[in-house]
């Protein structure tokens, strides 16, 4: 998917020639909850009565004094601060578009925003200006639905000059979870050294091997001739022991060429860097994401877990969980752990069981851990730093609401904690900035479930944010950049901050249910997916900031059913 062009140097350029869209945005407030008016427009008994008149290249407009100075600091200082406009009726307000101040001043009424990628930037662009928070945010979620490897880049400097903070951060991910097709942009040369330095020394920085660092700070120096003295502060950056043999032997055969980059690599050779005489560099920590799938059929002696490497693309096996006719549990990462928890069982009639088991990826063995305070099958459970929380399911006797957690490794066992709003059984979660979300699911009454619960840990509260557009159950769901995505039937981005539902028109993905789902490196990775009764050991990488989704049949060595798919941080 093609986005929003933005440029390094553009600053201004508020109307762009963009290519449709593959993203269909829904209406704000899809079966929303009743809006919170306080925190949008001022309660008082007649809030719309017009009492100024702002005039924008000649043409005026009829405004309430009070709903906007609540909406933007910048109209209270206008209307009620020590100026001479404070005790004018008629304002002359220059320097703005007057199509865009027009569709903020309907956006002040009625908190709808018209926003494409015609418009959008000069309307954030004024919206900063007038210091309109709620079009500001707005439009800088719009700007990040259209991240793209073409503008991550240009939307990275223009968020920072902006002063978009969330948006730098997500463009700036973007940046360095596909480094390796970014380098290659034309922008990446328009960079700053501080910006290069920046990228290069992240732990988040995506990469196989610190070849593609010294590559990279290679073309941006040579680039232009004045970047040179810049060259051997970066490649402090960069970690010797990670470089691979068959580079090295590339750098040393450019020494005697012709290439415009001989002149950096024997500069290299006669002054070596101090770090790398230690034999490693020290400056930076490198974490990588690996993914865990756990599975198998439920009448086997053992189901067998597996570890996935994706920047090598290799599947590593992993001691198998000892545990025959279990099925229905669920699976979480806590720390570098993958727990399992409850489950039905078999023994002579099926029934609801309070197991847990851990599997300790660096003693690689399985453990007991303290048994759940309930029974429990066909729940959620997710991991928090090393907090472990299982939401719901189903006892025997029924569906539940109860939360319980485990703080792993610790003495003082499980916790109940704030019951869900609503008990749902096969329902989705994941983490988004230290909450919680548990998206639909089947409720006691085996009736569908469309509301997003959102349990808040530092109050241990639920409520509920919003309401599916396509409510199903065994949906699987994960997080991106700020973003709840949500798979099965449908595949959907929600956007918690101001409510906004986005249908990702993805033709493979199209009325498909997979087993699991989970965000590795900035991509998601879809596993295993159900047709009928039958699922199919296939993977598909979504990702929404490249054109198309890589469909991998058979790629899984995992058998089938899948029960769990996980994605564990660990240091390299």
């Amino acid at each position: 998917m093609a986005g929003v062009v933005v440029c390094c140097d553009m600053a201004h350029r508020a109307d762009a020639e963009l290519p449709p869209q593959r993203l269909t945005v829904l209406s704000e407030r899809i079966n929303r909850l009743e809006e919170d008016e306080s925190t949008l427009h001022v309660k008082h008994s007649e809030p719309d009565i017009p009492d100024a008149t702002p005039r924008v290249e000649g043409e005026s407009f009829y405004v309430s004094r009070q709903c906007l100075a609540h909406q933007s600091p910048y109209f209270r200082a206008l209307f009620f601060g020590c100026g001479v406009e404070s005790s004018k009726r008629k304002i002359e307000i220059k320097g703005l578009s007057l199509r865009h101040f027009r569709v903020l001043m309907d956006h002040s009424r009625t908190s709808r925003l018209a926003l494409d990628r015609e418009n959008v930037l000069g309307i954030l662009e004024t919206a900063d200006f007038l210091q309109l928070e709620r079009a500001r945010l707005l439009c800088c979620k719009f700007l990040e639905r259209e991240l793209h490897l073409s503008n991550c880049l240009g939307m990275m400097a223009y968020a920072w000059q902006l002063g978009c903070t969330q948006l730098y951060i997500v463009a700036r991910q973007v940046v360095l979870t596909h480094f390796s097709a970014v380098v290659a942009e034309e922008d990446f040369l328009s960079l700053s050294k501080d910006t290069i330095a920046n990228l290069l020394a992240s732990d988040d920085l995506t990469i196989h091997k610190d070849d593609l660092a010294l590559e990279a700070t290679l073309r941006w120096v040579s680039f232009d001739p004045k970047r040179e003295e810049h060259f051997l502060e970066l490649i402090e950056l960069v970690r010797p022991e990670s470089l691979s043999l068959p580079f090295i032997t590339q750098l040393l055969t450019r020494m005697k060429s012709s290439d415009p980059r001989a002149k950096l690599i024997c500069m290299l050779n006669e002054h070596f860097p101090a770090s790398w005489s230690m034999g490693k560099s020290m400056r930076r920590t490198r974490a990588r994401e690996t993914l865990f799938v756990l599975g198998g059929p439920h009448d086997q002696e053992q189901q067998p877990l597996y570890q996935f490497h994706p920047l090598s693309g290799r599947w590593q096996s992993c001691a198998p969980l000892q545990r025959k006719n279990l099925t229905q549990y669920s699976v979480a990462a806590v720390g570098d752990n993958v727990v399992v928890t409850g489950g039905y069982f078999r023994d002579v009639l099926w029934f609801s069981v309070d197991w847990v088991r851990v599997y300790e990826c660096g003693n690689q063995r399985w453990v007991d851990a303290p048994a759940l305070q309930k029974s429990r099958h066909s729940h959620c459970s997710i991991g928090l730093d090393s907090v472990l929380y299982v939401l719901g399911g189903s006892m025997d006797e029924g569906v539940v609401d109860d939360v319980e957690r485990l703080v792993l490794g610790s003495k003082e066992g499980w916790e109940e904690v704030e019951p869900m709003v609503r008990a749902v059984e096969r329902a989705a979660t994941a983490a988004l900035a230290s909450c919680i979300y548990v998206a639909c699911g089947l409720d006691e009454n085996g009736e569908v479930y469309s509301g997003i619960q959102r349990y808040v840990v530092k109050e241990d509260q639920w409520d509920v944010v919003s309401y599916s557009p396509f409510p199903r159950y065994d949906l699987v769901a994960t997080e991106l950049n700020g973003a709840l995505y949500l798979f099965g039937g449908q595949t959907l981005r929600f956007d918690v901050e101001t409510d906004e539902w986005t249908v990702l028109e993805e033709e493979s993905l199209d009325r498909k249910f997979f087993c699991g789902c989970t965000t590795v490196s900035g991509q998601i990775y879809l596993v295993s997916e159900r047709k009928s009764n039958k699922t199919f050991p296939n993977m598909v990488l979504m990702d929404p900031y490249i054109d198309t989704c890589i469909e991998v049949d058979d790629a899984i060595p995992c058998p089938v059913p899948l029960r769990g798919c996980v994605t564990m941080r660990m240091v390299m």
